[in-house]
């Protein structure tokens, strides 16, 4: 699994700072941080059925970029594969 950087704000830290705090006040225990707060509420997100049907919205397109890409490769290579190019990247 390749782990992708998530920015949150200022409100949204405090509030998952705020549960963890609360959930190791009822359970009379330092079990909870930050970390394993957010973990679960992002599995709870993605679990949801709205983001489900993102996702399976997404995959469906996917095979469609995919063809996109391959079409366009050899009208690419073209331009790419010109000795000028070649010059032209050759000191890096």
């Amino acid at each position: 699994m390749v782990a992708k950087s998530i920015k949150l704000d200022e409100k949204t830290i405090e509030n998952l700072e705020l549960v963890a705090k609360g959930l190791n006040a009822k359970s009379g225990g330092e079990i909870y941080n930050f970390s394993n707060v957010l973990r679960e509420a992002i599995n709870y997100y993605l679990s949801s059925d709205h983001i489900k049907e993102i996702v399976k919205a997404a995959r469906r397109t996917e095979p469609e970029r995919s063809a996109l890409l391959l079409v366009s490769e050899s009208s690419l290579g073209k331009d790419w594969l010109a000795p000028e190019e070649d010059e032209a990247w050759a000191d890096l």
